[in-house]
């Protein structure tokens, strides 16, 4: 179940593993996951749920646009997107050094240039 809604229904193998995919997109948001444990006469056995949030996901970008910083993104995710490359995250981060001193530390909210690719 998510948030109430049943999702659908999977087997566990011996090892007691499951997994499921989902049909939908789960939207942005705040969200409640409950898995149950169903005997074969339909009693639950056993649940367990956990609350999680998805964040929104970063659109398609184009070079000389600007992007904020989501939660989950990196330098090298946002230059994989723009440039097809992440190993030009280079070009972002020198257009935007006053604003990153360390490229592994980027943090949501910040705003940065995305300039058209040197190649």
């Amino acid at each position: 179940y998510m948030d109430g809604t049943p999702l659908g229904s999977a087997q566990a193998d011996a090892r007691n593993r499951w997994s499921l995919t989902l049909k939908d997109k789960v939207a942005p948001g705040v969200h409640k996951l409950k898995a149950e444990r169903i005997s074969p006469a339909g009693k639950v056995l056993g649940q367990v749920s956990i609350p999680f949030r998805q964040d929104e996901i970063m659109p398609n970008l184009a070079a000389g646009q600007v992007v904020i910083v989501q939660p989950g993104n990196s330098l090298w995710r946002i230059a994989r997107r723009v440039y097809g490359e992440g190993v030009q995250y280079t070009i972002i981060y020198r257009a935007n050094k006053k604003q990153i001193g360390d490229p592994d530390l980027i943090y949501p909210g910040q705003v940065f240039q995305v300039p058209k690719s040197a190649n």
